[in-house]
């Protein structure tokens, strides 16, 4: 899924991660609250254009490109739909979740790790009150969404694999080997970690 930081520089980069934030949210909470299929398409038209217009037509495949992800989900929606005899509302839901991961992609695509883990880190710490650890919170979302494409190709890779060895497929033929180096991945982590005394309580 997401890829974070796009090799293409764009008009985006250097605003501001927090008015992001409230700007992929408020867009994405509004999404559940449009029922009509024409303008719910009217919004993902829209967004190929924001990719358009920020980076240029390279970024607007870069972005289109991260859509294949969705195809399960589509392909699933769209049956279930056209079963039910629910054309309008599959629709809907269709263009609803192509355009929360587009705009979701466009923010992890403009927005350094650094910033992301920042920026959680100010918002977490209401958490404090409860004993948890801003810093702690902000580095593990921060690790988990920069390891998402990481693991996305690696799975990628172990397909590929296993289609060259042998003519039957499936994920569940790889799930051990990618599981098992997605272990390995979070000891070498732990360790980088401990290395350099740990993860510590800030004081703000």
């Amino acid at each position: 899924m997401f890829d974070n930081i796009s090799s293409h520089s764009t008009k985006l980069d250097e605003v501001s991660v927090h008015k992001k934030i409230i700007f992929t949210c408020s867009i994405a909470a509004t999404l559940f609250f449009i029922t009509s299929p024409i303008i719910m398409f009217s919004i993902f038209l829209v967004l190929l254009l924001i990719y358009f217009f920020v980076g240029g037509l390279k970024f607007l495949w870069a972005g289109f490109y991260q859509l294949k992800i969705t195809i399960p989900f589509v392909v699933v929606l769209a049956l279930w739909h056209f079963y039910l005899d629910h054309l309008d509302k599959g629709i809907t839901l269709i263009f609803r979740l192509i355009s929360a991961f587009l705009l979701a992609n466009l923010f992890l695509m403009t927005s350094k790790v650094h910033d992301i883990i920042l920026v959680i880190q100010r918002y977490s710490s209401s958490l404090k009150v409860f004993g948890a650890n801003p810093h702690a919170v902000s580095i593990t979302i921060g690790l988990f969404v920069r390891s998402i494409p990481i693991l996305y190709q690696r799975a990628r890779n172990l397909m590929l694999a296993q289609s060259a060895r042998s003519t039957k497929r499936g994920f569940w033929r790889i799930s051990v080997p990618l599981a098992i180096s997605i272990l390995d991945d979070a000891d070498h982590v732990s360790e980088a970690l401990r290395a350099r005394g740990g993860i510590k309580k800030r004081d703000d």
